[in-house]
């Protein structure tokens, strides 16, 4: 049997997708696609660092091999996208140590490996077959687009972290909800469901515990993000303030496809718009929006994604199958 491997390497989990090289079609797959799929810790060499990344993507692989009875010589080829991975040194690095994966895994020498951005095997992924023509808008704990036109070419935006950027994200979604906590409480906002929920959940007993949690806990985005889903609740249950947050990332998301019709002129009013990312799977009202959004502005057709992340780098992995 012969298999390829496509892992989506994120900040916090890993997905690893063993697919048999035979399985892929043009008219897409009657089994369960994604049936081989096993998932591990986070990957992003810039949160774990490179010597744990290669830990850990090692004994996943192991993992997953283990699991489907896969063998050593039945892998023909690794596709891995890998979140904060763009710089050309980064990619050096991260071939190197797949190498030594392979090398310590037994893995053919002729077993084919490439390294793609998160974003761009989240692109492959939800381009339906014999489609080649599409924007993803991503909204997790960070946000970004990415499109390609017919010729290939590929069109970015966001991505720039979230200090400078990641508007429409689910840290971004929980920065606004603190905020509204303090103008609430100085009576500089309106009163919102979020003080209770939020301060609640962090178990602080007044609104001036966030100082302290802000700039002397200093907690990484992804605890901010988490704070994304008391946002949707209280949305759920009619707070308005909670639902102009969602409304006013739907807008900032909505300025991403925008963007990519401005640096992409071949992007029209029926080029596909999909989405991926807790936000928007968690989300119904920052979804419709967006939705509204794009249909309004005339940007797309509004589509969902075909597949996931790791099968676009299992795909990938596929193209480098001779």
């Amino acid at each position: 049997m012969a298999y390829v491997i496509g892992i989506d390497g994120g900040g916090t989990k890993t997905s690893c997708l063993f697919k048999h090289v035979n399985a892929f079609s043009s008219h897409g797959e009657t089994e369960n696609s994604e049936s081989m799929m096993v998932i591990g810790e986070a990957t992003n060499p810039y949160v774990v660092g490179f010597t744990e990344m290669k830990k850990r993507l090692q004994g996943l692989i192991a993992h997953g091999m283990a699991s489907y009875s896969v063998k050593p010589d039945d892998i023909r080829a690794v596709s891995c996208g890998l979140a904060g991975v763009g710089r050309t040194e980064d990619e050096q690095e991260v071939e190197t140590l797949f190498q030594q994966i392979f090398s310590e895994l037994n893995f053919s020498e002729n077993s084919a490996f490439s390294i793609h951005s998160d974003s761009y095997i989240a692109l492959r992924g939800a381009l339906p077959p014999e489609v080649n023509e599409g924007i993803l808008v991503i909204s997790g704990t960070g946000s970004s687009a990415i499109g390609t036109d017919s010729a290939g070419d590929v069109f970015r935006s966001g991505g720039w972290g979230h200090i400078l950027g990641d508007e429409g994200s689910g840290h971004q979604i929980g920065m606004h909800a603190l905020k509204s906590i303090v103008k609430a409480y100085d009576a500089r906002g309106e009163d919102t469901l979020l003080s209770h929920a939020i301060l609640d959940y962090l178990d602080f007993a007044h609104p001036k515990e966030l100082i302290r949690y802000i700039y002397r806990t200093k907690p990484e985005k992804k605890e901010i993000a988490r704070l994304a889903r008391h946002v949707m609740e209280a949305a759920d249950q009619g707070d308005d303030v909670a639902r102009d947050i969602l409304y006013e990332a739907a807008d900032e998301l909505t300025l991403h496809v925008e963007s990519l019709h401005k640096k992409c002129p071949a992007f029209h009013d029926r080029t596909p718009v999909m989405t991926t990312g807790s936000i928007f799977t968690h989300s119904k009202d920052l979804t419709n929006k967006f939705k509204r959004n794009i249909e309004s502005k005339q940007l797309g057709i509004y589509e969902s994604a075909y597949r996931s992340p790791a099968y676009g780098a299992a795909l990938l992995a596929r193209e480098n199958v001779n």
